[in-house]
């Protein structure tokens, strides 16, 4: 049996945790040694006095003291992982990360075609950059607030994306960061919106290093292609706000309607500004 962990085959009987009910080897038997998501408290090891997202959440609406409907979260788990991604986890955005490749450049096709190996390497890693960057921002925030996290691609998503790379409108969600553990309405809130967040600021770096490549003739072409990647970030931070279950946008909003808009409407400007500054308007 394997590890649900390290997910590696180890002598000995496999270890069942009384609190997730997975099994686990010698090694990661213990709660704190799996990340276990049901395990809390002050008196469990490996707790440090951090504070929580709703603690500061709620600091900063000028609240102080026990807040109703906010747990108070001081002491805080502080969990471990076995690198950046589990073995389970590198498929699925080795995955995801292809396919969101394949769309943005399906994309750019029709703004800078014909392809030069300068702007196509420049795009590629902006592709790149703008969904690993999407991903982790919710995975480590999660991870931050003593949650498991781990990305994970589906059927649906996988599908759409797919079909997408051919289609003029784009489907920009081949799965998602999936969290267990028991985040309230303003953590998952938090945890969702800072994914398009990352686009916006990713992107706004882009737009601004792109405009200014854009008037050196030798480099123009790259300045182009980080235009480029400016709307795609737009674009991909747009999509992932929409309202509705199964998007950034759903607990995003849930959370807080204000800040909802102004990712909003940072990813719309984004969007439109690429697409002036690429001359299709």
């Amino acid at each position: 049996m394997r590890c649900h962990y390290c997910e590696q085959e180890k002598p000995g009987l496999p270890f069942r945790c009384n609190y997730c009910g997975e099994y686990f080897c010698s090694d990661h038997r213990l709660p704190e040694n799996h990340a276990c998501p049901r395990v809390g408290g002050p008196k469990q090891p490996g707790y440090s006095n951090v504070p929580s997202i709703q603690e500061r959440y709620a600091k900063s609406r000028g609240h102080f003291g026990n807040i109703p409907g906010i747990s108070s979260g001081n002491s805080r788990f502080r969990l471990s992982y076995p690198g950046l991604f589990s073995r389970t986890e590198r498929k699925h955005i080795a995955l995801g990360a292809l396919l969101i490749t394949l769309v943005g450049l399906s994309m750019e096709l029709n703004f800078l075609y014909p392809f030069a190996i300068g702007p196509v390497i420049v795009s590629v890693l902006g592709f790149l950059a703008a969904f690993f960057g999407h991903e982790l921002s919710h995975k480590i925030f999660a991870q931050r607030n003593g949650l498991w996290a781990e990305f994970r691609t589906n059927t649906y998503g996988l599908i759409f994306t797919a079909i997408s790379i051919i289609l003029p409108f784009k489907f920009i969600a081949p799965g998602h960061v999936s969290v267990t553990g028991q985040p309230n309405k303003i953590l998952s809130g938090a945890i969702a919106i800072i994914g398009p967040g990352f686009n916006i600021v990713f992107g706004l770096a882009a737009l601004l290093l792109g405009l200014a490549l854009r008037s050196v003739t030798i480099v123009s072409s790259i300045g182009l292609a980080l235009i480029f990647v400016a709307l795609f970030n737009g674009y991909m931070g747009l999509f992932n706000l929409i309202p509705f279950m199964g998007f950034d946008g759903y607990p995003a909003f849930e959370w807080d309607r204000m800040r909802w808009a102004i990712a909003l409407i940072g990813a719309l400007a984004l969007t439109v500004g690429g697409y002036f500054f690429l001359g299709y308007f």
